[in-house]
């Protein structure tokens, strides 16, 4: 198995249940690549199979909630297996002695590795007893969400872009504050002004939703810069109240948190490996908390408190230009927090997290 199946049919939507009443670790968006310097893993294959001994040694379930293989980014399995051979060996090891299971993401559009080679126990969505819910997240992505198969193109573009720079094109922009990237949102801020214009043209002509779609995108771009990435929480916070589970876990956004809901519901975000992030959930016996493997820090709401509170959802992308452009392709947020740009030829980010590409 070589070259991954693109073409291969959607699978279906299968539900998965677990007991409650046990220790559950929950990773997600692993990411692993080729090895190459685009490979967001950065290599922290140790850090990782001690991670996973820790799982065996306490007798825990382990969950994947998607995305641990980033096919867009390797092009062919044998590069992956070849960049992280020891660590699919213990994974493996891991599914046979404790077992492992996995929920398809956004990135895993083949999803035989895991079923077929490393033996999980493979779903779209997981149950923790009659409570919580387990979901990779992209079903929660207004952009993603609905366009899955259609993402696939402009993921493997993005990547294309990244590993002929090399460097880093993504939000938000403090956190990769680098030549490349700020010449992206420089291009980026151009491209909306023209968008808006031609929406006032076409809505003086009687057409107010003929640049609907575009207008949409910019929105998108705007709530991902400003913190929401992946427009995550403002789906879970509209999708959440409408299922009968108290708890929701997911990944997709690298966004770690665990926050309150004025339902009284919890929505949990297990964080990612990607980066110099480390980040897992814990399900213990009905105890939560999310942490990062390498620091030991603990993460609560903090990331998530200003869109629980509304404080962004009024912005829009002049707004944030307007506030944060400081001319000759400085942006506030890297000019005052004097962030070490984030590029593969220069070492690791100074901040482990970054919004996946769509």
């Amino acid at each position: 198995m070589d070259m991954f199946t693109w073409a291969r049919p959607k699978p279906l939507e299968i539900t998965h249940r677990i007991s409650a009443d046990q220790r559950i670790y929950i990773v997600s968006d692993l990411h692993l690549g080729d090895g190459t310097r685009s490979d967001i893993f950065l290599g922290k294959d140790r850090e990782l199979m001690r991670f996973l001994e820790q799982v065996r040694e306490e007798g825990a379930h382990l969950v994947i909630a998607g995305d641990a293989v980033d096919f867009h980014q390797a092009f062919s399995m044998s590069r992956v297996l070849k960049a992280h051979a020891r660590l699919m060996g213990e994974l493996c090891s891991l599914a046979e002695s404790n077992g492992v299971t996995y929920l398809w993401g956004n990135h895993d559009y083949d999803i035989s590795l895991f079923k077929d080679l490393l033996r999980f126990e493979v779903c779209s969505s997981l149950l923790i007893g009659d409570e919580v819910l387990v979901q990779h997240g992209y079903q929660y992505d207004p952009h993603i969400g609905p366009n899955l198969d259609q993402t696939h193109v402009h993921t493997m573009g993005h990547h294309m872009v990244e590993r002929v720079l090399k460097t880093w094109i993504r939000l938000p922009i403090e956190n990769f504050y680098t030549r490349a990237n700020r010449m992206a949102f420089w291009t980026f801020h151009k491209w909306a002004n023209l968008v808006d214009l031609a929406d006032r043209m076409w809505t003086a002509l009687g057409q107010p939703e003929a640049m609907r779609g575009l207008q949409t995108m910019v929105y998108y771009w705007t709530q991902n810069q400003i913190g929401d990435a992946g427009m995550l929480y403002d789906g879970v916070s509209r999708g959440l109240p409408l299922l009968p589970y108290q708890v929701l876990i997911t990944g997709h956004s690298h966004l770690p948190g665990v926050v309150a809901l004025p339902t009284g519901q919890r929505y949990v975000n297990t964080g990612s490996w990607t980066f110099s992030s480390a980040q897992y959930a814990l399900w213990d016996h009905g105890a939560l908390c999310v942490r990062d493997w390498l620091t030991g820090r603990e993460y609560t709401d903090g990331a998530y408190r200003h869109l629980a509170e509304g404080r962004a959802a009024h912005m829009n992308f002049r707004e944030w230009w307007r506030e944060n452009y400081l001319g000759w392709l400085r942006f506030r947020g890297g000019e005052e927090g004097r962030i070490a740009p984030v590029d593969p030829a220069e070492g690791e980010p100074s901040l482990g997290r970054g919004a996946a590409p769509a």
